[in-house]
């Protein structure tokens, strides 16, 4: 599995970016996540545009399709999406629900249609360039994302595993594991040990100019401060005050399948009548040393 590798950036004590200044993501059109592979049980796409687009019937501009290894167009694969429009407030942004019914094993339409994504294959989704914004412009260029089945992701996030690293006063979160992002961003907090306040932070991906020894199929998050608390003008993280903190881990927090800290997606309760959902936050301390100058 990819390790997931992003930035964390601090609004008042905030957006996915992968090799993009922050500043200019909002005009990206861009799908997210963008991992070379997904796992097969994999359940929800963002599709980000510039603009507010024309809704309605959107999913005639949407396709998956399997591949081969040289990205030939194999087959379209049958009723794959959830057909229900959600848009966040901008109408710039929209979830795209891979059907759970066919994601989840054992569910009528699993049994009847068959899993939407095969371990071991290749796809690519595809946004047709047709779709216009409000104004009636199209897009003009088809915009696709190629991706590897992998074997099923059926284990929930293990933040006792991560690591806070910080390089030049800015901290990085590995959690050798890929996040949903929409659920990173609602879902992790920080605060200085001493004052338990907490600040919100959103998780970016570092830009590439930034040398960072990380597979492609991992999530790191870097912190980035904001100019409301230490004004600064930097495209690209600055050194955080010295200091102890604490990363707040909401146990809601998904992975790519569905998993939560607080419970795995495809629970079988029959076989766990007692499992108790976790419900407190899970709490990652570091420190952020004092800079020789």
């Amino acid at each position: 599995m990819r390790t997931l590798c992003l930035a964390l950036l601090v609004l008042g004590i905030g957006t996915l970016a992968h090799g993009q200044a922050f500043n200019i993501f909002s005009r990206e059109r861009r799908i997210e996540p963008d991992f070379p592979s997904l796992p097969a049980n994999h359940l929800k796409f963002y599709l980000k545009f510039a603009q507010p687009m024309e809704r309605g019937e959107v999913f005639r501009h949407l396709r998956l399709v399997q591949i081969d290894t040289e990205g030939r167009e194999i087959a379209e694969v049958p009723e794959p999406f959830r057909e229900v429009e959600l848009w966040d407030g901008s109408m710039t942004r929209m979830t795209l629900w891979l059907h759970p019914g066919r994601q989840k094993p054992g569910v009528n339409l699993n049994v009847e249609i068959g899993p939407i994504l095969e371990a071991g294959n290749d796809y690519r989704l595809e946004i047709s360039e047709r779709w216009r914004d409000e104004n009636g412009n199209a897009l003009g260029t088809r915009i696709s994302y190629r991706f590897h089945a992998v074997p099923a992701d059926l284990t929930q996030p293990a933040p006792e595993k991560w690591k806070i690293e910080v390089v030049d006063g800015v901290p990085r979160l590995l959690t050798y594991e890929q996040l949903d992002p929409s659920s990173s961003i609602s879902s992790i907090r920080c605060r200085r040990q001493e004052s338990k306040t907490p600040f919100v932070i959103l998780p970016v991906f570092p830009n590439a100019t930034t040398k960072l020894p990380y597979s492609l199929n991992h999530s790191v998050f870097e912190l980035r401060v904001p100019d409301k608390e230490f004004p600064q003008t930097a495209l690209y993280p600055v050194a955080w005050p010295p200091g102890d903190y604490e990363l707040v881990i909401d146990p809601k927090l998904e992975d790519l399948a569905g998993n939560s800290i607080a419970r795995p997606f495809n629970l079988d309760l029959e076989k766990y009548p007692d499992f108790k959902e976790r419900t407190e936050p899970v709490i990652l301390p570091f420190t952020i040393p004092e800079r020789s100058k």
